[in-house]
Formats: C-alpha cells, structure tokens, sequence
C-alpha cells in the first residue's frame, strides 16, 4: 500500500533530527548493519558532492598554471555538469537492471582517477579531459545512492534516512569546500586534487565492505522511458524548470564568489577557507528551516516564489557592493540561506507525485540541477571578464525572477484547474 503525501511529509520533517532507529520486528545486526551502510554512504556522498565546486577556490591560480584565461577554467564546472546530468538521467535505470552497488562503486572509482589524473595533468585540455570523465563518476553516483539508501530501509525510516544522504550534500559544501581550500593554501591547487583522490579512496573502500551485495527483492518493475514521460505533468515540468532557475541562482555565486573575494580584497586561500565556511553554512540552515517550512505550508511554490524573489533581490548587492570582506561573506551567507529554502520547497513538491513516478521525476530534476550549472558557468566567466561580477549579479537575478514568476503562475493554473474540475 503507498503512502499519502502527509504521511511522506512527516517522514520528510524529521529526516534531518535523528538517525534512523531499528524498527519493530528488526535483529539489531541488520540495523546495525543498515545504520554502518547508511554512514558510509552518507561520507561518499559529501564527496561526491564536492566534486563539483572542487575547482571553484583555484580558478585564478589554475588559469595563470594552465595559460588560459578565467572563462576557461570556469567551464571545468561546466563540462563536468553535461556528464554529470547525462550520468544522473541513466544511473537509476542501470541499477534497477544491474544492482546498485556496482553502480556505486564503479562511479566513486571513476572519481578517485579524475582528481588524480587533474592533478598530474600539465595542459588545460588533459585537465578538462579528467572534469569530463568526472562528471560520469559522480553522476552514476548519485543517480543510484538515493534508490540503494530506499531499497534498505523500511518505510517507517526511510525519510530519515534519506535526509542523512542530503544532510552529507550540505556538509560538503559547510566542510568540504573550506578544507579543500585550506589544503590549497598549503599543497597548491594540484595537491589539493591528490588529497582528495585519496579520500575517494577511503569511500569506495568504506562502501565496498559495508554495502550489501545481495540485492533486496523489489515490489515493481522499473518505468521504461516512455512510460515516464506519459507521467509527467505541466505542473511537474514547470517545477523542473523552476529548479533549474534555483540552480542557476545557486551555482552563479557558488562557482564565483571565491574569486570575487580574491579579487575584490585580495584575500589569502587561508581567510578565504572561513569565509567559504561562512557562506556555506547558510546553505545548511536554510536546508533545516526550509524542510520545516516545507511541512508547514501547503502553498509551497508561492512560498518559493517568495524565496526566489529574495535570492534575486540579494544578488546585485552580493556581487556589486563592496562593504568589506566580511560584510561581503555575510551577504553571501543570507543569499545561500534563502536559496537553499527555496530548494528544499522544490523538491518537497516533486516528491507528491505518484509512488511509481517519484524516483524518475527526482532523476530529471537532478540532471535539471545539472543543466544550471552547465549555463551558469558557461556565461558566467565571459560575463565577468567582458562586463565585471555586476553581470553575473544581474544574470542571477533575472533567473531568480523567473522562477518565481513560473512558480506564481504554475501555482494559481493548478488551483484554477482543480476549481475547474470540482
């Protein structure tokens, strides 16, 4: 029997405050065994995670060692993004059909060369090479994490669980970013790669022992791509695209404002790794207040309409004030807090959908996810270097505002049809 959307949200509400308990009826090895898989999925995922921004911090030290310009080395973000989402959009299907664990390892295998092999690369187009076969590590990664994590757990704790996983997203971004950054600061940017091909190395090994072979029986047959298509509504489809404006909001600032920094007051990668910290951490409470907003409101795309409008309003001043180094880290954390709200509102709403169609609707809004980073990065560095960081903060704002827009006008066609049908 599925489960209502109430009952979903409640699950959802207390995903982030606790782990999973053993449920009734359980031994404690498999929870135990259970909770040890979840843990070391949890440590890959907030390394896969980093991947993606992993060169954000360095752009101005790898186009001065590469001999290339600023724009270039931003689109190592966005050539890693097309595979990324290409991998993503694939991943769920292979694993239905092959199991996720070699799904899994074979992706964090992938993205224990790709660090390693940018790391020993000497020209631009070797590392571009290595960001490229990333993005397939880290997109079959987390194309299949979040069905291994459901196939594992019982209803009961499944959406704590999974919070776990999303909990390991946004401390990548808290953690991750400012220790690669510090490690920079005292390895360079190419031994800062090698550490963190090391560490791949531990999570593969870590998902290796702990993750289950033997796979658990499946209750459906997996949609085929035609049926997922004939499940999809407007209103899904204009959610999908609203993530991909939050998306364009988020990596717009995300991949640059470590070199607005750099060059705006000159800071060291030392004083950059804080405020990096800074500014990541209100992502991870904007994820906390958003979910609980999430479960508050049932007019969760107007109130994301509200958000996007906020991250939008925020944008110039991020990017065009210049108030001082920690006034600027302080606007970047405020402007992370409000988009990660928005997020959470987004995918609360995709989650309505029907049982059957949940898990390829989540797919499509991560490879939407990756089609945001793919333009933001692409346009981004160009705008900067032709127009200034006053560019970027307009492109940025004009995304937000869309989204909000397709939010508003999604929302009230909905409650016009449903008026309609009643």
């Amino acid at each position: 029997m599925s489960r209502s959307p109430a009952a979903l949200e409640e699950a959802s509400s207390a995903s982030l405050a606790t782990v999973p308990h053993t449920a009734g009826g359980d031994t404690t090895r498999a929870a135990r065994e259970r909770l040890l898989m979840l843990l070391a999925l949890c440590f890959a995922t907030f390394l896969v995670t980093g991947n993606g921004v992993a060169v954000s911090p360095f752009l101005l030290d790898m186009s001065r060692d590469l001999g290339t310009d600023l724009a270039a080395v931003a689109n190592l973000v966005a050539l890693s993004s097309i595979t990324w989402g290409i991998a993503s959009l694939l991943a769920g299907t292979a694993s239905d059909r092959l199991g996720r664990k070699p799904i899994l390892l074979g992706g964090l295998c992938i993205l224990i060369l790709s660090p390693l092999g940018v790391a020993a690369s000497g020209t631009y187009f070797g590392v571009a090479a290595w960001r490229i076969i990333g993005g397939l590590g880290g997109g079959s990664f987390m194309g299949a994490v979040f069905a291994s994590v459901a196939d594992r757990f019982p209803a009961s704790e499944r959406g704590r669980a999974l919070g776990w996983l999303a909990t390991g997203q946004s401390l990548s971004l808290v953690v991750g970013v400012p220790l690669i950054t510090s490690a920079g600061g005292i390895l360079g940017w190419r031994g800062a790669f090698l550490v963190y091909g090391l560490a791949m190395i531990v999570a593969a090994a870590l998902v290796w022992l702990l993750v289950p072979r033997k796979e658990e029986a499946r209750q459906t047959l997996p949609l085929s791509y035609r049926a997922m298509v004939r499940l999809l509504n407007r209103p899904t489809i204009v959610l999908l695209i609203c993530g991909i404006t939050e998306r364009l909001c988020y990596s717009g600032i995300v991949v640059f404002f470590p070199t607005y920094l750099q060059t705006t007051y000159g800071v060291t990668l030392g004083a950059l790794a804080i405020g990096l910290a800074i500014v990541a951490s209100g992502n991870l409470i904007g994820n906390l207040v958003g979910g609980r907003l999430a479960d508050r409101f049932r007019a969760r795309p107007l109130v994301f309409a509200v958000t996007s409008t906020t991250t939008a309003l925020l944008a110039l001043p991020t990017l065009l004030w210049h108030p001082g180094i920690w006034p600027s880290v302080a606007l970047g954390c405020c402007y992370t807090l409000v988009n990660a709200i928005g997020r959470l509102l987004l995918l609360t709403s995709l989650s309505e959908v029907s049982g059957e169609a949940r898990g390829a609707v989540m797919g499509l809004n991560i490879t939407g996810s990756s089609v945001g980073w793919l333009v933001a990065t692409t346009i981004g560095g160009p705008l900067i270097i032709t127009s200034g960081f006053g560019s970027l903060g307009l492109f940025t704002m004009i995304a937000g505002v869309s989204g909000a827009i397709l939010a508003t006008g999604n929302w009230f066609w909905r409650g016009g049809e449903q008026r309609t049908a009643a």
